[in-house]
């Protein structure tokens, strides 16, 4: 029975790497790719890559919601111009709570251009920033649109699943292999 010791070696590397990849990664700190280019050139990447692109003011922040990688920040904002996505008076999206997650730290009252992506969050490796320091991307951005009643919807219906979910997804399918793999070990 030598494949006893090759069953046991496959085991133990795919519930290591199971392990691995269900730690959650809010104990990392957030590493940004950087992507430069002309004000232009960001807009362009802006609209083409992002879920929703917006400015509006800060009108109510809710702290310590909480998800399995860390708590979450709720925040809604009062809509001034929309470039991409929903064309709302009013829009909430969430952020990690910690910046070691890449969350972004929003103040109530403060006007953000907003770059959200996926089920309308942003990160700290957004182009979201404060509409203050933003002139050049909104020059770039171009004339956006005023919100109104009866808008898209603010939920995100399109089947896209998060990168965390799908690593989820892949731990969880790994821990059946192997589940599965230890049993034909037991029965042969």
């Amino acid at each position: 029975m030598r494949s006893r010791p090759l069953a046991n070696l496959a085991s133990v590397a795919l519930t290591g790497l199971g392990l691995l990849l269900l730690l959650p990664d809010c104990v990392s700190a957030c590493s940004c790719a950087a992507f430069g280019g002309s004000p232009q050139q960001r807009a362009e990447r802006m609209l083409d890559k992002s879920d929703a692109v917006f400015a509006g003011k800060v009108v109510d922040l809710k702290r310590g919601l909480k998800d399995p990688f860390g708590g979450v920040v709720k925040v809604s904002f009062r809509v001034s111009e929309v470039w991409k996505g929903p064309k709302k008076e009013t829009l909430e999206l969430t952020t990690q709570n910690l910046g070691i997650a890449c969350g972004y730290s929003f103040s109530k009252g403060r006007k953000y251009l907003v770059d959200a992506t996926g089920k309308m969050s942003v990160s700290l490796c957004s182009e979201t920033k404060p509409l203050s320091e933003a002139s050049e991307l909104v020059e770039a951005l171009g004339n956006g649109e005023t919100p109104g009643e009866g808008g898209d919807a603010l939920t995100d219906t399109s089947g896209v699943v998060s990168v965390r979910a799908m690593v989820g997804m892949v731990g969880m399918a790994m821990v059946a292999s192997f589940l599965v793999m230890v049993r034909i070990v037991r029965s042969s």
